[in-house]
């Protein structure tokens, strides 16, 4: 009976993909941080969504750990895959969306219970975080597939 008690505490401190989102969306980078620290221990083969995978990204861009972050953005990179682009009347309107958010929509966390169609959003997301990763550490021959890719979305991070 003990084993089992021992098994539930420690399922009650396993970081959650909401709190890193909500910590990451408040502006508790400290806790966004100790969450982030939880995921990153955990092994590969654990199951993880695109999305957190991103925010593990986002905190550690943010704490200005550039080559750790492009570790978990290239985890969710693969995570995703290739998922479909947009047809023209929802590119429109994105495009326009990304007009008015600006540069700062780089840095917003990525909702992990988001739902499969925003799946291209999330790989324009994580090429646009790699991208600002790579440039923070001077290798602009590695970002320029990221840049050329977030052109065609007319986000310009140079």
């Amino acid at each position: 009976m003990e084993y089992m008690g021992k098994s539930r505490e420690k399922a009650g401190h396993a970081p959650s993909d909401g709190g890193l989102y909500r910590a990451l969306a408040s502006g508790d980078l400290p806790a966004a941080w100790l969450i982030t620290k939880a995921f990153t221990a955990r092994p590969e083969t654990d199951k993880t969504v695109y999305a957190t995978a991103f925010n593990c990204g986002l905190c550690l861009y943010r704490l200005e750990e550039y080559e750790k972050a492009l570790a978990e953005l290239k985890r969710a990179e693969q995570l995703l895959g290739n998922p479909p682009d947009f047809d023209i009347s929802e590119k429109k309107l994105l495009l326009q969306a990304l007009a008015l958010s600006g540069k700062e929509a780089a840095l917003l966390p990525l909702d992990p219970d988001s739902c499969k169609s925003y799946e291209r959003y999330g790989l324009l997301r994580v090429k646009w975080l790699m991208s600002l990763s790579l440039l923070q550490l001077g290798r602009q021959q590695e970002a320029a597939s990221g840049i050329r890719f977030l052109r065609q979305y007319h986000i310009d991070i140079q």
